[in-house]
């Protein structure tokens, strides 16, 4: 308060206020985060098996890193020739190399973009308070990149489906190009004059639910019922991962399928190949483009009416 006071006069006195406050209130909201992870770390050692091969090599101390901040964890350390040195309850808590699963998540969404490093350590900083260096956020988008990559490119199985019907499931899905290194554009072709690709065709989708509507009787997305998928591949690839994930959300037994596409060439086929049943629609962005068009077309432009 003494700071505070000081910068009355002086400085953007308000500004210092809460960032004050935010630093005092994520040390405790750390503290309390280390205290309840310690102790769901201990119970997760102290009813651990051990695999043939395992040895204890003793109690291990780590600085973690959350999203209020750094805590200590203490947990037991096993190594095997097999599989090396591993902490069980690491694993248990979704941890990667210290740090917690939320604050992995929100580096991955900052980092999404690899030419954004600097900018995400920014962003995370002046927004959250987040003390995260731009090298520590591309190691974790590279660490996690690729089980991520694996996970949305898993087989369905029969017998994988949810239980739960509903009456309509939406898949959404959009392309668009991707700034690439050379290297990752040799031997593709591209709309330069020398024909050269300058981008990469990125693929992304998602499969969700809305069956409520807000006050004016606009429909609400179901809460925490969207799962996302991304792809470099070709459009038949990238619409036989979505169907899976669709299959895996229950489009077998939903009343309605609606894919909702921005009407290229390329997603319509694919939506008619891997969602033979679905009723295509024009996303509403899309649609008032392509109507705005047809104005234009009409009626002239605002700027140079006929």
């Amino acid at each position: 308060m003494e700071q505070f006071l000081a910068t009355t006069a002086t400085g953007p006195s308000v500004l210092h206020l809460e960032g004050l406050l935010r630093a005092a209130l994520f040390r405790k909201g750390a503290e309390l985060v280390g205290y309840l992870l310690q102790a769901a770390a201990d119970q997760i050692d102290a009813v651990y098996q051990p695999s043939s091969g395992d040895t204890f090599k003793g109690r291990t101390a780590i600085e973690c890193h959350g999203l209020f901040g750094r805590f200590r964890l203490v947990r037991n350390y096993y190594y095997s020739s097999a599989r090396g040195g591993h902490y069980p309850a690491d694993a248990a808590l979704g941890l990667e190399v210290g740090h917690t699963p939320a604050l992995v998540r929100l580096a991955s969404l900052e980092g999404a973009d690899e030419s954004s490093f600097l900018k995400a350590e920014q962003h995370l900083r002046e927004t959250g308070g987040i003390q995260l260096e731009a090298r520590q956020i591309q190691r974790l988008v590279q660490r996690v990149g690729p089980t991520a990559q694996a996970w949305q490119q898993r087989e369905y199985k029969p017998g994988q489906a949810t239980k739960t019907s509903v009456p309509i499931m939406y898949v959404s899905a959009d392309g668009t190009g991707v700034p690439m290194r050379k290297e990752e554009l040799a031997g593709r072709a591209g709309k330069q004059t020398d024909g050269k690709a300058k981008t990469r065709q990125a693929y992304l989708g998602c499969v969700f639910t809305q069956h409520g509507t807000d006050a004016k009787g606009r429909p609400v997305r179901d809460w925490a019922s969207t799962t996302y998928l991304s792809s470099l591949e070709n459009s038949a690839a990238f619409g036989s991962m979505l169907r899976g994930e669709a299959l895996r959300r229950g489009m077998a037994s939903a009343g309605q399928v609606v894919l909702l596409i921005d009407g290229a060439p390329g997603l319509e086929h694919m939506g008619r190949d891997s969602f033979k049943d679905a009723t295509q629609i024009v996303d509403f962005y899309h649609a008032t483009e392509h109507a705005s068009r047809v104005l234009v077309a009409w009626l002239g432009s605002p700027e140079h009416p006929d």
